[in-house]
């Protein structure tokens, strides 16, 4: 037990610690503070109505995290992690689709990640079996695996891609949930011990809550009790050491099946219909993935820039010797197993680093048919892949001070200085990279050049630029290049279609919607855009076949729903059509779009006062729109509503000007695509209305 004295000499190395992992995260993550969206952000994010939120309701909060939702009327393929998408909520809220909030909420997390890690290591220097193993250096220990976790490159995509805040608050949460259980552990009062049990179980759902692969937090507790907590040496604890084994296991399966069928209808079809459209059988993804772990760690112990990308071209393991690459793998993989096992009692840092790291890949890197690479996932598994390095490189300095052997000790301590900077400047232009889809995906193209990826993406780029050739340029690259998902020629085909159906070539939109679908039956976005195109075309039949087939497939999304009924109220099946717009309704709730649709197809039933608050509403949740206003005008006309006929008139004449409301109209009349109201009606009355207060005017002169 240490003194007060000693107590008190220590606090300000450990601020110093947190304040050096807050200023160094900070410094190498500077320049991505406005870095743009990028991949899964849009789906997840920007095109993700649930977490517009527009006020901090508990009925807001609890949609927006999927939270007591049915899972068979509204699962939309998002996955069910809601406290990531609480947080992506809040921050919407607070600035909308705008980057930087976000990201300073992720390198906040980061720090935090590191700061809970710095605490943790030292924490298990208090342990029985390290609880002499560094003398007076377990704080710069655990400052240096901290430090050199926190900048390393690998994390960027973890830090720097919005979306992968759901693998930071599983790390954060995991990791936390470690610190409880290790610190119960060494605590001798008994309420503080289970106050801390039972965080300890509450960070395990948290942390599942955040992203599943935190299921496998059972088997690291039973890892940290093992390795730090049993001695091995005696019979009893080995003994006790194989029930905590398989208690672990039995928790973590358990664990697992909740998790699966408490998030999705039915997890093994969900996998079998994932495994269908991957170019690769379990057995070969498991084989592969030993090449991939093994190409983690080269990146982590050799972290060059022009090794680190969002996209890798990976050759599929068909055998053990098919790359030979692959047996290499196995038997490098094989022998850290065997060496961290063995060397449980004498290395207890080393073996649990590569244990830590290799059960926290579990889920991820194995038969479980997600795409083969991806660095964010290395976020939490190497959170102590460097702790047996810093203790090493700790302890050689301690030694060359001891010996008095100067030259040794400056020069052992410039290389770990140099090794830290060179870490920090790494991940530093790293993030130059992420700074737009542009630089994002050229970097991508030249680091896997044969993955259609990166010529995709980058075309999408010139397509939202307007920058069609190019865009198109790159689409017909990207169908001779290879697919981490062979269906996704479907997705270029489609993204190609509109580009035509932009420039209103539906002929030739319509050819590649249909080569689209043609390629992958079940691509729903192909489906609902070629019947948009019809629906333009007042093609409402086959529009409607189109959606019948789509909404038939299962968990059609709050846009299929839109649309159908949309289609149905254009020939005249309102009553049909209004099933619809409720059902797209509850998908999402403070939609404009909808109401609008609602109110319309009462106004067409003739039922005015119903048709009038759902169109109000919608004119109350935007501005700027005038297509509410227009069919309230158009009903209060129906209705006979001379008071809110004016009302609407000086609303349309202070919000927009004449010619921007004549434009308008004229639109409507002609598209077949947009609400249909009488724009006869609704145009003689404005002007009628103008003329008179016209003649008003004049006549006061």
């Amino acid at each position: 037990m240490t003194s007060d004295n000693t107590s008190n000499r220590m606090k300000p190395t450990t601020c110093f610690g947190y304040f050096l992992i807050l200023f160094i995260c900070v410094i190498v993550y500077s320049n991505s503070f406005h870095a743009s969206w990028h991949l899964d952000d849009y789906s997840n994010i920007i095109n993700n109505p649930t977490i517009h939120i527009s006020n901090l309701s508990q009925g807001s909060l609890f949609r927006a995290a999927g939270l007591f939702q049915n899972l068979n009327s509204t699962h939309n393929g998002i996955q069910f992690r809601p406290i990531a998408f609480l947080t992506f909520a809040i921050n919407w809220y607070a600035g909308k689709d705008q980057p930087a909030g976000y990201h300073v909420v992720n390198i906040s997390l980061h720090i935090l990640c590191a700061a809970i890690l710095f605490f943790l290591l030292k924490s298990l220097f208090l342990t029985p079996n390290l609880s002499d193993y560094c003398e007076e250096d377990e704080q710069n220990i655990a400052l240096l695996t901290a430090a050199l976790w926190a900048i390393h490159p690998i994390q960027i995509q973890a830090v720097t891609y919005i979306v992968q805040r759901m693998a930071l608050l599983a790390t954060l949460i995991y990791i936390s949930g470690l610190l409880c259980y290790v610190q119960a552990r060494i605590q001798t009062e008994k309420t503080v011990k289970f106050g801390l049990f039972s965080g300890c179980i509450l960070c395990l759902l948290l942390a599942v809550g955040s992203k599943e692969n935190a299921v496998i937090f059972p088997l690291s507790l039973a890892l940290t009790e093992i390795v730090f907590f049993k001695n091995l040496s005696m019979g009893t604890h080995r003994k006790t050491s194989f029930y905590i084994i398989i208690a672990a296991i039995i928790t973590t399966g358990i664990l697992s099946a909740l998790v699966a069928y408490s998030t999705m209808p039915n997890p093994m079809a969900f996998i079998n219909r994932i495994s269908v459209v991957r170019p690769f059988t379990p057995m070969e993804r498991l084989l592969t993935e030993s090449r991939v772990i093994i190409g983690y760690l080269s990146q982590i112990f050799c972290p060059l820039l022009t090794r680190f990308s969002i996209e890798h071209s990976v050759a599929i393991s068909t055998s053990l010797w098919d790359p030979i690459t692959t047996l290499a793998s196995i038997i490098l993989i094989s022998g850290l197993l065997v060496l961290s096992l063995f060397q449980l009692r004498n290395m207890p840092i080393l073996s649990f680093s590569i244990l830590f790291f290799l059960l926290n890949h579990i889920i991820e890197s194995t038969v479980i048919p997600l795409e083969l690479v991806f660095e964010h996932r290395n976020h939490l598994p190497s959170a102590f892949i460097f702790f047996p390095i810093a203790t090493a490189g700790i302890k050689g300095l301690r030694y060359y001070q001891r010996m008095r052997r100067k030259p040794m000790f400056l020069i052992c301590f410039t290389v770990m200085t140099f090794f830290l900077i060179v870490l920090g400047v790494t991940t530093y232009l790293r993030n130059q990279v992420w700074a737009t889809e542009k630089t994002l995906w050229e970097d991508a193209m030249i680091k896997a050049p044969f993955s259609a990826r990166p010529y995709g993406r980058l075309a999408w780029y010139y397509e939202t630029k307007g920058q069609y050739n190019k865009a198109m340029g790159l689409y017909e690259a990207s169908l001779s290049k290879q697919w981490a998902n062979p269906s996704s020629a479907s997705i270029t085909l489609s993204n190609m279609a509109g580009i035509y159906a932009a420039q209103q070539n539906y002929e030739k939109a319509l050819v590649l919607y249909d080569r689209s679908i043609a390629t992958d039956p079940t691509y729903t976005k192909a489906l609902y855009d070629k019947a948009q195109i019809l629906t333009t075309l007042g093609e409402w039949d086959q529009a409607k076949e189109i959606m019948v087939s789509l909404i038939s497939m299962g968990k059609p999304i709050w846009n299929d729903l839109n649309l159908m009924g949309f289609i149905l109220m254009k020939q005249g099946l309102t009553e049909d059509a209004l099933e619809y717009f409720r059902n797209a309704n509850k998908l999402s709730p403070q939609n404009v779009m909808i109401f609008v649709n609602i109110g319309t197809s009462f106004s067409m039933m003739g039922q005015y006062q119903k048709a009038d608050w759902f169109l109000k509403q919608a004119n109350q949740m935007t501005t700027g729109n005038i297509i509410p206003l227009f069919c309230l005008l158009d009903n209060h006309i129906k209705a006979g509503n001379g008071d809110a006929l004016n009302t609407d008139v000086n609303e349309l004449v202070k919000n927009f000007s004449i010619e921007y409301i004549q434009d308008t109209l004229q639109q409507l009349s002609h598209s077949k695509s947009m609400v249909p109201i009488s724009t006869k009606a609704v145009s003689t009355f404005i002007a009628e209305n103008l003329r008179s207060r016209s003649d008003t005017l004049l006549r006061t002169e």
